[in-house]
C-alpha cells in the first residue's frame, strides 16, 4: 500500500509479480515485476510499473531474478523498494571459468514510481555485495532483498541478505538521502551485522544456516535505550529459529550489534519467518509479534503459531510470549502483519494469514490489541474459499487508508494472481434494553377512573 503526495494525492495497490514475463529490452523470459493498482471497483485496473528494462548479459543475468518478491513504501510521500533477490552477477562470460553470484538487487522509486536520475537514491545500485569475496562462505549467495524495509523515521534503507557467510545472514542498514545531509544528519551508515569494515562473519550472532535478515522491521522504543532496534528473523537459527534485535553502534563504528535474541521454541518451527513490530497495549512501547509456521504440537491439531511479546518498558530477559495456535497443516503465521487499529479503540491491531488452512484455501485471522496486549480470540476470519481463490493470507499489507474514510483498510495477497482488499468500515452496534416501571402491577388498586375502554 502507498500513499503518492505529488504530483496529486493518490492512494494505490503496490504487488509485486516475482514471476511476471520479462519486459521488451530484457533479454530473459520471466523476471518478475512491480504493478500498480488504482483503488476502484474494477477487476483488471493494475498497470505494470516500467523499469528494469534492460539487461546486458556480459555481467548480469535476470532469468527468474524474482524482481518484487519484497515491496514496501516508506510512507505517504516517500519511497518505494523493490527487490530480486535471485538476481545473478556474471563472470568471465563465454570461457571455461565462468560463474554467477546470486547477490540480489533492490530498486529505489520516487513516490510517483518513476526513477528520479537526479537522486543518488533511486534507481537500481543498490547491490551491495557485488564486488565482495565470492563464494558461499563469503558473499557469492547473498540473496539480498529477500526482505527489505524502511525504518519509520525515514533515515534507513534495511536489507536482508539471508545467503551471506555460509548463510548466517546478514542485515545492513544505510541511506542515500541528500535532503537528511542537508537538515544536519549525517549518521548515513552504512551499518552492517558482521561490520561494513571489517566483514567479520564471527560476528553475526548466529550460526551457520539461520538465514538471519528473511524477515525484518523495525521500530523505537523496543529497549530501555528508546533508540532504533532493527528485529531480523532468522527462522532456521539453531534449528529452531529466532529473532534478533539489532541496534547502531556508536557513530564512529559501522556496525549492527544485537541487544537480545528471542529463541524459537519449536525444533524445525520456522520461528522468526516473519516479523511486526506494533504497539498492542498502547503504552508506548512497541511489541513484537512472531511468526513460526511450522511449528506443530503432536498431541492436539496445532500446526503454526504466532507468538505475541508483549514489551516490559524494553527489558527482554524475561518475557513470557503468548502463543495464538493455528491449525494442522495450515502454515498458520507465515505472514504477519501491524495492521494499524482498525476498530479505533486506540490499540492497534495485527493480520496473520495462514495460506494452508482450509485444504489450501487459506485464510487470514485478525487480532484486536487491547490494555493487557492482545484479545486471543480473533475478531474476525476471512476465508479465501468464499473468493474462490488458493493460498489466500500469503502475503499481507494494512495501515493505511485507502478509501479516506478514516480506517485502515488491509490487502491480502494469494498464489492465485489475485490479490483482494477489504475495506475497514464503522459498524453501529445497537443493544435492546426493556426496563418496564413500575416492576410489579397491583391488580387491586385501580388507578384508571373511567378511561378504560
Amino acid at each position: 500500500m502507498h500513499r503518492q503526495l505529488n504530483p496529486s494525492d493518490k492512494r494505490i495497490l503496490l504487488i509485486g509479480a516475482p514471476r511476471a514475463k520479462a519486459l521488451a529490452n530484457q533479454k530473459a523470459n520471466i523476471t518478475g515485476g512491480l504493478y500498480s493498482c488504482d483503488i476502484t471497483t474494477q477487476t483488471k485496473d493494475c498497470d505494470r510499473v516500467d523499469f528494469d528494462n534492460e539487461e546486458d548479459v556480459k555481467v548480469e543475468n535476470k532469468e527468474n531474478q524474482w524482481l518484487g518478491v519484497t515491496v514496501n513504501s516508506q510512507g505517504p510521500g516517500g519511497k518505494i523498494v523493490v527487490c530480486a533477490h535471485r538476481y545473478q552477477r556474471r563472470l568471465f562470460v563465454d570461457t571455461a571459468q565462468e560463474s554467477r553470484d546470486i547477490i540480489g538487487r533492490c530498486y529505489v522509486l520516487s513516490q510517483d514510481l518513476t526513477v528520479d536520475t537526479s537522486s543518488d537514491e533511486d534507481g537500481g545500485n543498490w547491490k551491495f555485495c557485488e564486488g565482495r569475496t565470492r563464494g558461499h562462505e563469503q558473499f557469492g549467495s547473498c540473496q539480498q532483498g529477500l526482505a527489505a524495509t524502511f525504518t519509520k523515521d525515514y533515515h534507513y534503507l534495511v536489507f536482508g541478505a539471508p545467503g551471506a557467510y555460509n548463510w548466517k545472514g546478514i542485515v545492513r542498514a544505510e541511506q542515500k538521502n541528500n535532503t537528511l545531509l542537508e537538515k544536519g544528519y549525517y549518521d548515513d551508515g552504512p551499518y552492517e551485522v558482521g561490520d561494513e569494515n571489517l566483514l567479520d562473519p564471527n560476528l553475526v550472532p548466529v550460526p551457520a544456516n539461520s538465514y538471519l535478515g528473511f524477515s525484518l522491521d523495525s521500530g523505537h522504543s523496543i529497549t530501555k535505550g528508546r533508540g532504533l532496534t532493527i528485529v531480523s528473523g532468522a527462522p532456521r537459527a539453531n534449528h529452531c529459529g529466532a529473532v534478533v534485535l539489532l541496534r547502531k553502534e556508536t557513530q564512529s563504528s559501522a556496525r549492527l550489534s544485537p541487544e537480545y535474541i528471542l529463541e524459537g521454541p519449536g525444533l524445525a518451527s520456522s520461528f522468526g519467518y516473519d516479523v511486526a513490530v506494533v504497539d498492542l497495549n498502547g503504552d508506548g512501547w512497541q511489541d513484537i509479534v512472531v511468526g513460526a509456521p511450522q511449528f506443530f504440537l503432536k498431541e492436539g491439531d496445532v500446526g503454526g503459531a504466532v507468538y505475541v511479546y508483549i514489551n516490559q518498558a524494553g527489558k527482554w530477559d524475561n518475557i513470557t510470549p503468548i502463543r495464538l495456535n493455528g491449525t494442522k497443516d495450515s502454515m498458520f503465521g507465515l505472514a504477519v502483519e501491524n495492521i494499524g487499529d482498525i476498530n479505533q479503540d486506540s490499540y492497534q491491531d495485527i493480520a496473520v494469514g495462514a495460506p494452508y488452512e482450509d485444504s489450501g484455501a487459506g485464510k487470514v485471522f485478525v487480532y484486536h490489541g487491547s490494555a493487557n496486549g492482545i484479545n486471543t480470540v480473533p475478531a474476525q476470519i476471512l476465508e479465501g474459499k468464499t473468493n474462490n481463490i488458493k493460498l489466500f493470507g500469503y502475503s499481507l499489507a494494512g495501515n493505511l487508508d485507502l478509501d479516506k474514510n478514516s480506517y485502515p483498510d488491509i490487502a491480502i495477497g494469494s498464489l492465485s494472481d489475485t490479490v483482494l482488499i477489504y475495506r475497514t468500515k464503522p459498524i453501529i452496534s445497537i443493544k435492546q434494553d426493556v426496563r418496564i416501571t413500575p416492576k410489579e402491577i397491583d391488580f387491586t388498586k385501580k388507578t384508571c377512573g373511567n378511561h378504560i375502554w
